[in-house]
């Protein structure tokens, strides 16, 4: 799939444009049946439906062009999409007036919802992505596209629509601490992090944060050399300046990291999700990144200004298919093993 080239317009703070269609969050397409596919809409309704994949497709679509903003700081101007407009598609399950919130839902578990009142000309159920249908691991067949939100108020294999009352927070906001708001220009990435003070002490004192829920937790300029942080939540976390010299991070979550200046030598950082991180300027010499995930990861600014220290880096079996053009570029012309 081939957007238009990325318009040279304003981005929301933090955020870096690019061509490509990033695969973060859900990987793992659902199976479809045309046959046996439904949309539900249900909750307060007064007519819940039951669309089939056949009716679904039959209704009057419209095309909407904008850019989508991913919480991994990665935007694509330019996206088109096709679809039936939520404002069209509820007036015929005739809502209860008691709904205030509209909750989407795939058939993973995935689910997310939205005041009403702030759907009206954003919300699109999206059969076609650039022109062509949308492509089963971008949440094809089905799947919800906002452009006033970051993307994970967007819901890949939408099979329900529901409306509510109240609210109730999706599967990002309640496992993983994303802001219920999703306000890109707001930079409404994550909700105010819940850190046990006492707890971070201890686990400071034991060199252990392994396993844990951190995010959003500030470790700037700390001698952390051999610190385990096995398979530990640290979205929005803060290493910057760092010694995180043969550190475990293996398995761990650094989605958004702040990296930046960090002695990263020895340390391991297999199956790690980099997505969004900032490693400028950081120390990765002699460093393997295995089954990594490095969508929207920074290891150099513009004209590569405060590189990243790559020497002997191995990134074999990364995934690189979330790069921004630049960085990929960047790599490449270091010569970067697993990165050509």
């Amino acid at each position: 799939m081939t957007p238009a080239d990325p318009a040279p317009e304003p981005l929301p703070p933090r955020q870096a444009a690019t061509r490509r269609w990033p695969v973060v969050g859900e990987r793992d397409p659902e199976p479809f049946d045309p046959s046996t596919w439904r949309l539900e809409v249900a909750g307060l309704v007064g007519r819940p439906l039951s669309l089939s994949f056949r009716e679904l497709s039959a209704l009057p679509r419209v095309r909407r062009t904008g850019t989508l903003h991913c919480v991994t700081r990665w935007s694509r101007p330019g996206s088109s999409f096709d679809g039936v407009p939520l404002e069209d598609l509820l007036p015929l399950a005739r809502p209860d007036p008691r709904a205030r919130f509209v909750r989407f839902a795939s058939g993973r578990g995935h689910d997310t919802s939205l005041p009403i009142d702030a759907c009206a000309g954003d919300v699109l159920v999206a059969l076609a992505a650039d022109g062509r249908p949308v492509e089963p691991v971008h949440g094809g067949p089905v799947r919800t596209v906002l452009f006033r939100r970051y993307l994970y108020k967007s819901v890949k294999w939408l099979r329900t629509i529901e409306l509510l009352e109240r609210d109730r927070p999706g599967f990002w906001e309640r496992t993983s601490g994303y802001h219920n708001g999703a306000d890109p220009w707001r930079e409404e990435r994550y909700a105010a992090p819940g850190l046990d003070r006492r707890e971070v002490e201890r686990r400071m004192a034991e060199r252990d944060f392994s396993g844990g829920d951190f995010r959003g937790l500030a470790l700037e300029r700390r001698d952390l050399r051999g610190f385990t942080f096995l398979g530990s939540a640290l979205r929005d976390s803060r290493f910057a300046g760092a010694d995180l010299r043969e550190a475990d991070f293996r398995g761990a979550n650094l989605t958004n990291a702040d990296l930046r200046g960090a002695d990263l030598r020895g340390a391991l950082l297999g199956g790690v999700d980099l997505d969004g991180a900032d490693l400028r300027a950081a120390d990765l010499r002699g460093t393997a990144v295995p089954a990594a995930s490095l969508a929207c990861t920074s290891f150099a600014g513009a004209d590569g200004a405060d590189p990243a220290s790559l020497e002997g880096a191995d990134f074999t079996g990364a995934d690189l298919g979330g790069l921004l053009e630049d960085q990929g570029e960047f790599l490449r012309r270091l010569g970067v093993r697993g990165a050509s």
